[in-house]
């Protein structure tokens, strides 16, 4: 059937657009005009390499199809090559080809030690934790000679700590960024090469992203929102590994100068502090009601199992992770409160989000699809309210939250991309209209 499906598969570069046949019991046509296009990606996997073949993947402009390209097209390896050029040519205001694209030097030079902190520090906390957690778990169960409880375990450890950074290390191996005019171009992989070429009006948002360990050693990488453009395993695209921070912005200033402006950062007034804690307290209540009641009925069916020796310590233990629950999430309130932040600018917005792992995203006015301003009853009785934004991704969809502001600075964006309109400085093309 596959080997049909190709046999009956036809492609056509005509002038202004890109037509796929496929005739088949049913007749099918895809016509793909080249204004349309986002990005024009070649990835070899270790198939492709075997038989000298590249996949040549084309993204529309649609967060829809982010995840699954409108084309994927394998040919031999010089030709994929060659037929990107020419589509990038049209796509972008420069000539491209293979030999001058890897000539240019990267905006940032990244050695292997760098990729691997990147693989490593780059990991969410929250993955990180897990996996520390069932490492001592089994370390424990080692000390105690329960050799039932070791396996399971290490494996969960491996799976979450150990894997991910040697997938990091072996996908961002000898990466490489630049920019080209309007465009910016991306490679990287060891065993499954990526390139990668985009428009800068391609660009929804700009997210700054550190992750807790990257804090604790003054890194942040950058990452982008495309719309119909995700990385070569499904996520944002990654334009800059962890780099130390202080470089963030001459990094910004040469890659994307379009998303740098001057910031006046606005921190949550003192009286966000009673939504926040109100939202935390109800969590609590109901985490100390189920721990309570969940410990106390285990000990007790234990007891009555007479698994276990009954002792005065062991009543205490739900009471103690109750106790810790309670601090921790107090600790998050206090944190949810000191870290959200919101600027505006004349034509970007910042919202400033994040507990454990912080990201700052800069959005463009004329990306945003949907906002929606909310606001508690305790929250409104202080003029407060919450904003929430809605902008085509790498990911089809995404929404970002700010924190407790006051109503009328959140009620600006709306009237600025109003504004924008009115005068005539809204660009209608980011939105595809």
């Amino acid at each position: 059937m596959s080997y049909i499906i190709w046999k009956k598969t036809y492609i056509f570069f005509k002038d202004d657009e890109l037509v796929i046949e496929r005739n088949l019991l049913i007749k099918s046509k895809k016509t793909i005009p080249y204004h349309k296009i986002a990005s024009v990606n070649v990835e070899r996997k270790v198939l492709n390499r075997i038989f000298g073949t590249s996949a040549l993947k084309i993204n529309i402009n649609s967060g829809v199809n982010a995840l699954a390209p409108e084309a994927v097209l394998t040919f031999k390896e010089d030709l994929a090559l060659k037929i990107r050029a020419e589509l990038s040519n049209k796509l972008f205001d420069h000539e491209y080809s293979k030999e001058a694209d890897d000539k240019i030097e990267s905006l940032v030079h990244f050695t292997f030690k760098d990729i691997f902190i990147h693989s490593i520090c780059g990991l969410p906390t929250g993955q990180s934790v897990v996996g520390l957690f069932f490492l001592l778990y089994a370390l424990v169960s080692v000390f105690f000679q329960s050799s039932g409880g070791v396996i399971v375990p290490l494996l969960i450890f491996i799976i979450t700590d150990i894997i991910p950074p040697i997938f990091g290390v072996v996908k961002y191996y000898n990466f490489r960024m630049y920019r080209q005019g309007d465009s910016i171009h991306i490679q990287h992989g060891m065993i499954q090469t990526y390139r990668s070429s985009f428009k800068i009006t391609r660009i929804n948002a700009v997210c700054i992203r550190q992750t807790l360990l990257s804090r604790l050693i003054k890194k942040a990488s950058i990452e982008l929102e495309v719309v119909g453009l995700s990385g070569s395993d499904g996520k944002k695209p990654t334009v800059c590994l962890l780099t130390n921070v202080n470089k963030i912005p001459a990094i910004l200033d040469n890659l994307l100068p379009e998303f740098v402006y001057e910031h006046a950062t606005m921190k949550q007034p003192p009286a966000a502090k009673y939504p926040i804690l109100l939202g935390y307290s109800i969590v609590a209540i109901v985490a100390v009601i189920i721990t309570t009641l969940s410990g106390y009925s285990l000990i007790d069916y234990l007891l009555a199992q007479e698994r276990i020796v009954e002792t005065e310590i062991l009543m205490y233990i739900p009471i103690a992770i109750s106790a810790l629950i309670v601090l921790l999430l107090l600790t998050c309130a206090h944190l949810s409160y000191n870290v959200k932040e919101f600027d505006m600018g004349g034509n970007l917005f910042t919202f400033v989000n994040g507990i454990v792992d912080r990201e700052t995203t800069i959005i463009n006015y004329d990306r945003v699809q949907v906002i929606n301003i909310a606001s508690s009853r305790i929250a409104h009785h202080f003029g407060l309210a919450k904003c929430k934004i809605s902008l085509l991704s790498s990911m089809g969809e995404r929404t970002i939250t700010s924190g407790y502001f006051p109503e009328s600075e959140l009620s600006k964006i709306a009237e600025r991309i109003i504004e924008r309109i009115s005068t005539g400085e809204y660009d209608y093309r980011l939105n595809g209209i």
